[in-house]
């Protein structure tokens, strides 16, 4: 397993913002990014499975439920004043939106989703995580935790994941990350390996539990095969030198057996 979270830094130098990584920046292909669009209304997210969180389309926020609006607006458009205001979503976009997930007690997906993977390449989960209440109500800085796995889509079986990734600090843009490997082996039928990403809730917490969240992306990095491995089939087994023999010799047989019916009929 290899997870990490960190903290966003923003350094002023004049009008521009220069936002930098505390573990250095890398260029990666991106198999896709989440970003929450950019609608002037709240709107719900196709990746949130309706059963989990409820979508509120107005009013309060509550205890498992969630929306995805603008961030400047949030605190008049619930009406709930335990939320924080923010002057931008973390992706910066003009009239950009983010997720606003009360996720309370619930222990269960935030968001789901189904893409391809390759195999013999290795991949970054990342997602942003603002946490505006903690564990303990309004203004807790207590830690709330999620996770992100990877899973069968076939059956839902988690096959991979990061474990509890605890927040801290609160009031501020914290970077979540789990890395994994898909083995050359991995074989499956049509284009590409499935795959389903889920982030999950970890804590169950009826005061607090409340946070932002926006550019969830997976993403090519150099391949790793000391990562956790991620493989929704059995791997193509290399067959040994005795199996390879009894191939050969059942072949054989099967040729001897051929031409002697052959040779019969010629009688």
């Amino acid at each position: 397993m290899k997870s990490k979270q960190s903290l966003l830094k923003t350094l002023a130098c004049g009008s521009t913002a220069v936002a930098m990584l505390t573990y250095g920046a890398i260029a990666k292909a991106q198999v896709f990014t989440e970003t929450f669009g950019n609608s002037p209304t709240r709107v719900s997210n196709l990746y949130v499975p309706s059963g989990n969180f409820a979508f509120a389309g107005s009013g309060s926020v509550s205890d498992g439920s969630y929306t995805v609006m603008r961030p400047q607006g949030i605190t008049t458009s619930t009406g709930d004043n335990y939320w924080t205001n923010l002057t931008s979503d973390h992706t910066g976009d003009n009239g950009g939106a983010l997720m606003v997930l009360n996720a309370g007690p619930e222990l269960r997906e935030v968001y789901l989703r189904d893409f391809n993977v390759q195999p013999g390449t290795s991949y970054e989960i990342s997602a942003w995580r603002y946490v505006v209440n903690g564990n303990g109500g309004a203004g807790s800085t207590n830690p709330v935790s999620w996770s992100l796995q990877m899973r069968n889509p076939a059956n839902n079986s988690t096959l991979a994941q990061s474990g509890p990734l605890a927040s801290t600090p609160t009031q501020a843009w914290v970077k979540s990350t789990y890395q994994f490997t898909v083995p050359a082996d991995c074989q499956t039928t049509g284009v590409g390996v499935p795959a389903r990403l889920a982030l999950t809730n970890q804590t169950a917490a009826i005061n607090g539990n409340d946070y932002y969240i926006d550019d969830i992306s997976v993403s090519v990095i150099a391949t790793n095969n000391a990562l956790d491995q991620y493989c929704p089939a059995p791997a193509n087994p290399v067959p040994t030198l005795g199996q390879w023999a009894l191939m050969l010799l059942s072949m054989t047989l099967a040729g001897f057996a051929a031409l002697r019916l052959r040779g019969s009929r010629r009688y």
